[in-house]
């Protein structure tokens, strides 16, 4: 009995990932069609409507967002709504939090994690960073490196600031040592 209950477990995990990515992106889709198709039946009439035509919609208004950000007015409307949000209490600190998880994920994110490097906690354990910024000051401490400890599974992490001869550069991407990091070193290395 153990065995057909270890071979479920083991199907279990195998498809969670592929149904739960599915049902994320059906439901972002879904979404995106149900709130697009009532602001579009305001312009059009309902026969002319037909079935992703508000996903279609939201795709162009996605792209001609990305453009205006593009340009100078653009940043300075978006900077505006940034600080709009911030200022609104409670919902800025909640803007924050998504502000600052979609920027960490976003492609451009890693530039803010400048190096990934071990700490040694001590002789023998090391724990991989990230500095985040350099030549930080603390109190009268000059010349410190804030370097960011990310826990593995879960958004959420320690900032420690330190001397920087103190931090061991590894040599890899920021992107592949989180990765290391969030999964705790579980993910199968792909070889080619």
């Amino acid at each position: 009995m153990k065995s057909i209950s270890k071979i479920f477990i083991q199907g279990l995990f195998a498809i969670l990932p592929v149904v739960l990515t599915i049902a994320f992106i059906i439901w972002l889709v879904s979404t995106l069609e149900t709130y697009l198709k009532q602001v579009i039946l305001l312009v059009i009439s309902e026969q002319s409507y037909w079935p992703g035509l508000g996903l279609l919609v939201g795709i162009v208004l996605i792209f001609a967002l990305g453009l205006l950000i593009k340009a100078y007015l653009g940043q300075v409307i978006v900077n505006a709504l940034n600080r709009l949000m911030e200022r609104i209490p409670l919902v800025g600190a909640i803007y924050n939090a998504f502000n600052d998880m979609v920027k960490f994920l976003s492609p451009s994110g890693e530039k803010d994690l400048k190096q990934a490097v071990l700490l040694e906690l001590q002789p023998g354990v090391e724990v991989i960073g990230f500095i985040t910024s350099n030549d930080e000051a603390i109190g009268d401490r000059q010349g410190l490196v804030a370097v960011y400890v990310p826990l593995s599974y879960q958004i959420g992490g320690l900032t420690i600031f330190m001397p920087k001869d103190k931090c061991k550069e590894l040599d890899m991407p920021a992107s592949e040592a989180m990765k290391k990091v969030l999964t705790a070193s579980m993910t199968q290395e792909k070889k080619n």
